[in-house]
């Protein structure tokens, strides 16, 4: 397991005795809660017609990398309830890694942790975390504490990022999300020495977003819409070649891809400089491309760190308990039971 105390320590805070606690609703109907992350990308243009994306589409061969350590590395955050002035919020990682030539996944479970965030301490809370994180002095102020409790999750999922580029050698590590760099949530120092980090140790980091942001130029469609008309494992890229403003932000070269045959299409950002060549990577991940074509790895992680319904209640339960909430009735189901 990754040593995380230091951040522990930052953001698992104690709360005043007795202050009132309004839960938020439990669907027992469904089996797992539904969390996002904020997408701190912006929108670009991309100068890229679509007949010209097809002309310069390339094929996948997918191979399988048994003789590679695979690592998918995930978090969310979850809010369990409103405080007077705040939140109190949960937040949990997963690493699931499979080492080379073995047939199995090894779990490691990092949380959760209750984080309550309220307007007093979320500025203290969230530039100690950043320090702890970053090991330099945050000059700003966070956010609302909705928007606080997810940089939290980021910051928790960037120092496992970086633990693990260190901690293992000659792997492909799986992220989920982009290589942006230059935001507030995302500091190009961050990034750029994670994929320092990983290039030096033989490491080969891949980053897989569902969704984006980036769009072409003269359809205004998402640039996934390139592989509208493809069927097979193929990809396009680098789109960076096309972009009409800001390709510093973007630490990788970004591919749009599909992984295997009538596969949901991605973006894939991998770092300018990695151990093995591009092509040989994107072969391998559609080797790990399991239903609609997302990296098993990942996919497991991601079902690993989520939170169910029952453990919703149960971290709300947890939450009473440990800072002393009481429970406020809910002023809006009592003025309206129906």
């Amino acid at each position: 397991m990754l040593d995380l105390h230091e951040l522990w320590a930052t953001i698992c805070l104690d709360l005043p005795e007795a202050l009132p606690f309004q839960p938020s609703d439990v669907d027992l109907n469904k089996g797992f809660v539904s969390t996002t992350k904020s997408d701190v990308e912006e929108p670009d243009s991309v100068d890229i017609d679509e007949g010209e994306g097809e002309e310069q589409l390339r094929g996948i061969d997918p191979v399988y990398p048994k003789d590679v350590q695979i690592v998918g590395i995930d978090a969310t955050s979850l809010s369990l309830g409103d405080l007077p002035d705040g939140i109190v919020g949960a937040v949990r990682a997963a690493l699931v890694r499979k080492p080379a030539h073995a047939s199995s996944h090894r779990l490691e479970l990092y949380g959760p942790r209750l984080v309550p965030i309220t307007n007093q301490n979320k500025d203290d809370l969230y530039r100690a975390a950043h320090c702890a994180m970053h090991r330099t002095q945050a000059s700003f102020f966070a956010p609302d504490c909705i928007h606080t409790l997810d940089r939290v999750r980021a910051l928790l999922e960037r120092s496992i990022q970086l633990k693990a580029v260190n901690e293992y050698r000659d792997s492909l590590v799986l992220l989920d999300g982009s290589l942006i760099a230059s935001t507030v949530e995302e500091p190009r120092a961050s990034i750029k020495k994670l994929l320092e980090d990983a290039n030096e140790n033989g490491n080969s980091v891949i980053a897989v977003s569902k969704s984006t942001k980036l769009t072409l130029q003269n359809t205004k469609k998402s640039i996934l819409s390139l592989l509208d008309y493809t069927n097979g494992p193929c990809y396009f890229g680098d789109v960076r070649d096309y972009f009409t403003s800001r390709p510093e932000s973007y630490l990788g070269k970004i591919y749009v891809v599909r992984l295997r045959p009538f596969g949901t299409v991605f973006r894939v950002d991998i770092p300018d400089h990695t151990p093995i060549d591009h092509s040989e990577i994107l072969s391998q991940l559609a080797g790990l491309a399991g239903d609609y074509g997302y990296p098993e790895e990942l996919r497991l992680a991601h079902m690993k760190c989520i939170f169910g319904h029952i453990e919703q209640l149960e971290l709300q339960a947890a939450a009473m308990r440990l800072h002393g909430l009481r429970q406020k009735p809910d002023v809006r189901k009592n003025l309206f039971p129906i």
